[in-house]
């Protein structure tokens, strides 16, 4: 199987396999090709790089070990700070964020986790909520 980058009259690129470069020269004679972009049926092949693989074994390379940055530090004594002071209340961050608020729970700091239009709606209702910047959060 061979790929072949291609280009139609219009300058539209993309790229299709063919079984030999034989096939790809009948069925482009026989204007059998066409861009899947506008349908044209002028179709030649475009500048294209050589795959080129080595008979020689790759060397599985491990991963570089970075040392943490300043923020990246500043972030994990943060954390530290609010898992050693604050409540978690996992999933149910927004029902108590406003329990508290109105005065149907303790008032404490809390954290946990909350969805971005959870944490909207917090917000819009005048309670205040902020990001923490780790990554556990739900994202919808």
């Amino acid at each position: 199987m061979i790929k072949y980058k291609l280009q139609c009259k219009n300058l539209h690129h993309f790229e299709s396999w063919f079984r030999t470069s034989d096939d790809y020269e009948k069925l482009n004679r026989e204007k059998m090709l066409s861009c899947e972009i506008c349908g044209s049926k002028s179709i030649s092949k475009s500048l294209m790089s050589p795959s080129v693989s080595s008979k020689e074994k790759k060397r599985i390379k491990k991963p570089l070990e970075t040392t943490p940055t300043k923020a990246q530090k500043l972030i994990k004594e943060l954390r530290k700070e609010v898992e050693k002071n604050c409540e978690y209340v996992g999933d149910n961050f927004e029902k108590e964020a406003r329990a508290i608020y109105f005065g149907d729970s303790p008032e404490r700091s809390i954290y946990g986790k909350t969805t971005v239009k959870e944490a909207k709606s917090l917000y819009e209702d005048g309670i205040p909520v902020t990001p923490l910047p780790w990554d556990d959060r739900k994202t919808n």
